[in-house]
């Protein structure tokens, strides 16, 4: 696969608490939800398309949500959909690092100490 390019598809952050923001000596409730969507382009070009969405809260304060689309451009011959499989997956895997600087960099201009997520296992994605 030939990764051709990669962009910011869509993305938003809100951080509704500021300038108030509590103590950081409390560890608030993250809630995290990762998915991949695949669009076919033609001309053996696609588009690989991961989605984080996330939110923070401190006694049903949110602290603040991410929304991040972060995409690439992949050129391949798909023969099956094993293949297409291993595609999102791939993508996926070479988007990630991209996405996860992206709101690592957000929550710490935010006022907030830096959200790192951790590695994810994308084969996991289809054995739901």
């Amino acid at each position: 696969i030939t990764l051709i390019s990669q962009y910011i598809k869509d993305f938003s952050f809100e951080n509704p608490m500021a300038p108030n923001l509590p103590a950081e000596d409390k560890n608030p409730t993250v809630n995290l939800d990762v998915n991949t969507t695949y669009l076919d382009l033609k001309n053996d070009n696609h588009e690989v398309n991961l989605k984080i969405k996330s939110s923070a809260s401190i006694n049903k304060n949110t602290l603040f949500i991410i929304e991040l689309q972060y995409a690439g451009l992949i050129k391949t011959i798909l023969k099956n959909e094993e293949d297409k499989k291993n595609l999102i997956v791939a993508g996926s895997y070479l988007l990630f690092p991209f996405a996860r600087s992206i709101i690592s960099n957000i929550t710490m201009e935010g006022g907030f100490k830096p959200f790192v997520i951790q590695p994810i296992k994308f084969e996991n994605m289809f054995q739901k």
